[in-house]
């Protein structure tokens, strides 16, 4: 069964589809979390990269994910913040703080910031 994170992760962010196929088969708990986990090494690749186009891109994740979370029931906003805001966390340092949040909606920020507050 497909749900609302993985049919919306595949229409907007193309990158991350070729993985959805093959974690379609799973229970959706575990493809939501597969999925995010896959968004969060495209997004921290292209984080690393360095390239303004790329960063773009990022942000354009960062705004799909934030859709997700302001839309989405209790359990999509726990996946989202359990799989793929502590995850850029872990990845987190003093630094790269300001860049990160910059990349974010400022609906997700607040989130993102209770994620790291928890952790």
């Amino acid at each position: 069964m497909k749900t609302k994170i993985i049919n919306t992760i595949r229409q907007w962010t193309p990158e991350a589809a070729d993985p959805i196929a093959k974690i379609e088969h799973e229970e959706d708990t575990v493809a939501n979390d597969l999925i995010l986990n896959r968004l969060v090494d495209i997004c921290l690749q292209k984080i690393y990269s360095g390239s303004v186009t790329e960063m773009e891109r990022v942000q354009e994740i960062a705004k799909v994910v934030n859709l997700l979370y302001q839309e989405g029931n209790q359990y999509t906003r726990n996946a989202i913040e359990n799989e793929f805001l502590t995850a850029l966390s872990f990845e987190e340092s003093p630094g790269s703080l300001k860049k990160h949040l910059e990349l974010f909606p400022v609906e997700l920020r607040k989130g993102y910031i209770k994620t790291i507050l928890e952790n």
